[in-house]
């Protein structure tokens, strides 16, 4: 009986080493086959990300590969050609790292200018008019700031490119008093901020916005290559096992080293939640708030947010339930390193995130 159109081997549809269909009512149904006689069924036992699988059952395939069939190539390629995929998954994994860290390195800079300008915009005014509450022409135009509310983005930029001028006007003003008096400034992270300061904030913006599009864009490139890697090596060693199984009698030596190679059963493996941001927030500053790339978690029974802080946690050992709108966990204190993964299971197993890091620091408050 032909396949049916599009099938994979471990679609639910059919078996995936002989094409047959699971229902198959047109025949009588053949007698069950004789399989390996210990077949292992794929990670059931540890977490692994999505890479860490394939390379597992990559590397005992090629155990079997160059133990009982040296020769055999699968088109073109052999036990060569799977060795150097095997090798290159490393080398990959280390790339994407270090593209994550930027990504993240440059999108929460991007956060801390946007979360320092908001609130530089909203208590400036307030400390200015304090000041100044007797100016007339400074209370108009303060009017105006005031009437741009600071909750977007664009708002905050707006209302901030609104304020400058004010600011430097009433820096003026101060000084023409006698006796002179300072200019406005506001501590933000321990640092007193100035008028000046604000406009270098503001100007950098833009080139920040730009440096996470092209961090992201590299970190895009990255997991595309690690992603085809993992397809290329999983298709190569499953059509492998395909072509072993059927060259082979059971019980042959051949044969039954197969059962040393993990497959996929019926149920299909819980699908990866990514993490999409970890940026540090709450109302106090001190807690992580973690974002996820929608779409992941499919066959999942448990999904988890798992955390935990360096030189005090050997391992992931907290965990809320994850909530696909986000999570924010803590709070943390000023340094402490924290690692967040995501972790999704079922009956087949567990399926983890990379591993996100961040460095609490001083909050904006």
């Amino acid at each position: 009986m032909p396949n049916p159109a599009g099938a994979h081997w471990d679609d639910g549809l059919t078996f995936w080493d002989d094409g047959s269909t699971w229902d198959s009512a047109v025949t009588p149904a053949p007698a069950a086959p004789l399989l390996p006689s210990t077949p292992i069924t794929l990670n059931t036992h540890t977490t692994m990300q999505f890479w860490e699988i394939t390379k597992e059952r990559a590397q005992l395939s090629l155990t079997v590969w160059t133990q009982h069939a040296p020769t055999l190539k699968i088109g073109t390629q052999g036990t060569t050609e799977l060795t150097a995929l095997i090798d290159a998954f490393e080398p990959l994994v280390q790339t994407r790292a270090v593209k994550q860290d930027d990504a993240d390195a440059a999108y929460r800079a991007g956060q801390a200018t946007l979360q320092k300008l908001k609130l530089l915009g909203t208590k400036i005014p307030q400390i200015l008019e304090g000041q100044l509450g007797d100016n007339v022409l400074l209370m108009k135009d303060l009017k105006d700031v005031y009437q741009i509310s600071p909750r977007t983005e664009g708002t905050i930029l707006e209302r901030a490119r609104a304020l400058y001028p004010v600011w430097v006007r009433a820096n003026t003003a101060l000084a023409a008093l006698t006796p002179a008096q300072p200019p406005i400034t506001r501590v933000v992270q321990g640092v007193a901020q100035t008028a000046a300061m604000f406009k270098a904030l503001l100007d950098g913006y833009t080139t920040q916005v730009q440096a996470t599009s092209d961090t992201d864009g590299l970190l895009e490139a990255t997991r595309k290559e690690l992603k085809d890697l993992d397809d290329e090596t999983d298709q190569l060693i499953k059509s492998w096992y395909k072509v072993m199984k059927a060259s082979y009698d059971p019980g042959s030596p051949e044969y039954e080293a197969l059962s040393s190679i993990p497959t996929e059963g019926g149920t299909a493996a819980p699908e990866t939640i990514e993490i999409n941001t970890v940026a540090q927030g709450g109302t106090d500053g001190l807690h992580v708030e973690v974002e996820y790339v929608p779409g992941g978690g499919a066959h999942a029974t448990t999904k988890l947010l798992k955390w935990m802080v360096v030189g005090v946690d050997s391992d992931f050992t907290h965990s809320v339930p994850l909530t696909d709108a986000g999570d924010a966990i803590g709070p943390f204190t000023v340094a402490q390193v924290v690692k967040v993964i995501t972790e999704v299971t079922n009956s087949v197993g567990s399926r983890t995130s990379a591993e996100r890091t961040i460095t609490i620091e001083p909050p904006i408050v």
